[in-house]
């Protein structure tokens, strides 16, 4: 499963072997890209989470550092989740000249580019690298991710009651495909594509709970998937927000926020 949206060109043991660069002026603090990999993961794992998915991408002149990961509770609520019904994942980004921020993005959906859209439907903080990044970077890590559980438990309550909505019959899936086309959340092709998801899933999990209202989030996030070369991202992350606004309106459940 691919999680950056562009071509992820360095490993997680290539990502320790890049050297960190001397100091540009006296406020600024290179922090190494793996150091900071690291705090996240350390952070996760006392929270009970774990990193099941990785990628990276590090520009040519490796200053710029994008990464995402997949990750997923061991154990939550005395049961263990599969890919099929949950999924979380943490967005990362960050530079050694100063030109993008740190960053952690969270959120069921997450984007990472290197065109610098960077953004999560659960949860985002960002720091400059000034002198003492060193001493504020892990605690700020370490506070974002403590929030975890309770944010994968309520997404995990929600994906529940879409799994328990069922519609009436097929028409009133595609009322509210069209309602999700109208309040922008699809262009006319993505509904298209859409209604065939629901009429006909591509996949039979999809389909586990007959015609719900987590079958359209799956055809809706299915007829999102981005293709081809000119992407536009924003345009993507947008309309996956206004689906997510919509489903949580229809199932009566607030939508999930940091």
């Amino acid at each position: 499963m691919a999680l950056l949206y562009s071509q992820a060109n360095t490993n997680r043991a290539q990502l320790a072997l890049i050297s960190t660069p001397k100091p540009m002026g006296p406020r600024h603090r290179p922090y190494a890209f793996d150091s900071y990999v690291n705090n996240v993961e350390e952070s996760l794992d006392r929270v009970g989470f774990e990193v099941v998915n990785q990628e990276y991408e590090v520009s040519p002149d490796h200053n710029r550092f994008f990464g995402a990961m997949e990750i997923a509770p061991r154990v939550l609520s005395g049961e263990v989740y599969t890919e099929a019904e949950y999924k979380l994942l943490v967005g990362l980004r960050g530079s050694h000249d100063q030109t993008v921020p740190r960053g952690l993005v969270l959120g069921s959906q997450v984007t990472v580019c290197s065109n610098l859209l960077f953004s999560g439907n659960i949860a985002t903080f960002t720091t400059k690298q000034t002198t003492f990044i060193h001493r504020r970077l892990p605690a700020l890590i370490s506070e974002s991710i403590g929030h975890i559980p309770a944010l994968a438990q309520a997404q995990h309550e929600k994906f529940e009651a879409y799994q328990q909505y069922e519609f009436k019959n097929v028409r009133a899936g595609d009322a509210a495909l069209v309602e999700i086309f109208r309040q922008g959340g699809l262009s006319a092709a993505q509904l298209g594509k859409a209604v065939r998801e629901w009429d006909q899933p591509s996949f039979e999990e999809h389909a586990r709970f007959g015609k719900s209202a987590w079958l359209l989030l799956q055809s809706v996030t299915q007829a999102l998937k981005p293709g081809g070369q000119n992407v536009n991202h924003h345009i993507i992350a947008n309309r996956t927000e206004v689906a997510d606004r919509f489903l949580s309106n229809l199932v009566g459940v607030d939508k999930l926020a940091a």
